[in-house]
């Protein structure tokens, strides 16, 4: 998994609690003599051993600077930093995660260029994530405030799936000075070979997938066509039938709304590719999601080669939900 560390301290800590040689942050906020969780401070005690953090560095100007590797999973500890700051020596518990392997940036990557080169993607993301629930919801560095992205408040340590960081990092070269070093080359190395020749498989499935639709969101009536919004979705995922990898027939071309809404069950389609919507499920959402109730019995966009409807069992299957 993938982090970001959003700082604007230089001291960090102290001796041992510098920057780039761990992350911490008190266990809790002392809010009226009382302890509250803050979740951007308990998300540290989330990181795994070998995950990858980016570091998100200054004030004025803000920046990527480089990443970091954990050492070990974030833990709680009693043990304090030499010098805290005053606006955290009320702690008696600190929250930890010892890092490792440094490595600069050639370059900064600039905040300010990423929300100007990135607004509309980063905006719809939010909007997504906005709706979300529960464990699904995600830990953003950024929010949409006053119609403008700024850098969420507090966002200490928050989280990096692989659709936003496609969205921040992807062709970064074409708006910086950024060559040998970028971040996709560097975390190569910190990943297995057979994850990589997966995830290097899912890309050219995906990619293919996407072809087949032609570059559009086969959805009823969506006109979502900028491949940095669409995903190549798995009818049967490769956990459940290992050797369908790579099938375009089983794959559909979903904008990201709409995959989501198909992972989550909130729709299938049937037999004749006709869209089937979960009633019950998406009376728990409202708009824009539950428009998708408009679309109940339309057929799904055309593609070159026609989805293996055989395959759609497995996703009724996996969602508890049947035409």
């Amino acid at each position: 998994m993938m982090w970001i560390e959003m700082s604007t301290d230089e001291t960090h800590g102290g001796k041992g609690w510098g920057f780039s040689q761990c992350l911490w942050s008190p266990a809790y906020k002392n809010v009226k003599n009382s302890r509250r969780p803050w979740p951007y401070w308990n998300s540290l005690i989330r990181v795994k051993e070998g995950d990858v953090i980016l570091h998100l560095k200054g004030n004025a100007e803000p920046g990527f600077v480089g990443y970091s590797i954990a050492e070990a999973d974030g833990f709680v500890t009693d043990l304090r930093p030499p010098n805290p700051g005053s606006q955290w020596d009320y702690a008696e518990m600190f929250n930890r995660v010892n890092l490792k392997d440094f490595e600069l940036f050639t370059e900064k990557i600039l905040l300010s260029k990423l929300f100007s080169q990135k607004e509309s993607q980063l905006r719809y993301y939010f909007n997504i994530n906005k709706i979300k629930k529960g464990n699904e919801k995600k830990l953003l560095f950024y929010v949409v405030q006053n119609d403008s992205l700024r850098r969420q408040n507090g966002a200490y340590l928050s989280e990096l799936d692989r659709i936003l960081s496609d969205i921040l990092f992807d062709e970064i070269t074409s708006y910086t000075n950024v060559k040998e070093t970028n971040i996709r080359k560097q975390v190569k190395a910190y990943e297995s070979q057979s994850s990589l020749a997966i995830r290097i498989g899912q890309n050219e499935f995906s990619k293919n997938v996407k072809e087949n639709f032609h570059n559009k969101c086969c959805f009823p009536s969506c006109e979502i066509s900028d491949k940095n919004f669409l995903i190549g979705s798995h009818i049967a995922r490769w956990s459940d039938r290992p050797e369908l990898r790579g099938e375009i027939d089983n794959g559909l071309c979903l904008c990201l709304m709409h995959d989501k809404a198909f992972e989550m069950g909130l729709f299938t389609f049937d037999s004749d590719l006709l869209v089937s919507i979960n009633t019950e499920r998406l009376a728990n959402y409202g708009n824009p999601i539950n428009r998708i109730k408009e679309f109940n019995g339309y057929p799904i966009k055309q593609a070159q080669t026609c989805v293996n409807t055989d395959y759609l069992e497995h996703h009724w299957t996996r969602i508890g939900f049947r035409p």
